[in-house]
């Protein structure tokens, strides 16, 4: 008997605090909500899309020009660039000297950048896409290359966007 009370005395007691918890929980989602930013919330896609294609073209100038600064100015002070037969480059250092030792080595002729799809997730925008270049090595004959890349971009407090994430990779068989 005294097992049965206690039942009796417990359970209801757990309904009550399961039903205080949910309420506190949907309390702070609620006033979570409430706090978030409304361009947290709602981003035009199409310009986006528009600074990105701008930035790109920007990108390549710069590569074309043999400019490492510009080449740069696309990138987030924290950055992480990933191209094939390389270590990542990680942060803004590591990501300057990655294009000046590019630079060093072959100047860009020819190249493009095409945005295939944007995904905007708030503040980070992922873009794939597709390139086509024609690089001048110092020593040897031209390479022509093309591939696909990945790219996160994220908004700054600013109101631009920058690089935070890069990888590509070609679409030509690797050359044995």
């Amino acid at each position: 008997m005294q097992m049965q009370t206690s039942r009796l005395v417990v359970v209801p007691l757990l309904i009550v605090a399961a039903c205080t918890v949910k309420k506190e929980a949907a309390t702070t989602t609620d006033t979570a909500a409430a706090k978030a930013p409304p361009a947290a919330m709602a981003v035009d896609e199409g310009a986006v899309r528009r600074s990105i294609d701008s930035a790109n073209t920007r990108f390549v100038d710069a590569l074309t020009r043999g400019d490492t600064v510009g080449a740069f100015a696309n990138y987030a002070a924290d950055a992480v660039v990933m191209l094939p037969n390389e270590s990542a480059w990680r942060g803004a250092d590591a990501v300057r000297k990655g294009f000046a030792g590019f630079l060093s080595q072959a100047s860009l002729k020819a190249g493009h950048f095409t945005t295939d799809d944007v995904m905007v997730l708030g503040d980070v925008v992922l873009e794939t896409g597709h390139y086509e270049l024609t690089l001048v090595p110092k020593k040897g004959k031209e390479i022509k290359d093309k591939g696909k890349y990945l790219t996160a971009w994220k908004r700054q407090s600013d109101g631009s966007w920058k690089i935070v994430r890069d990888i590509s990779n070609s679409d030509l068989p690797a050359k044995m």
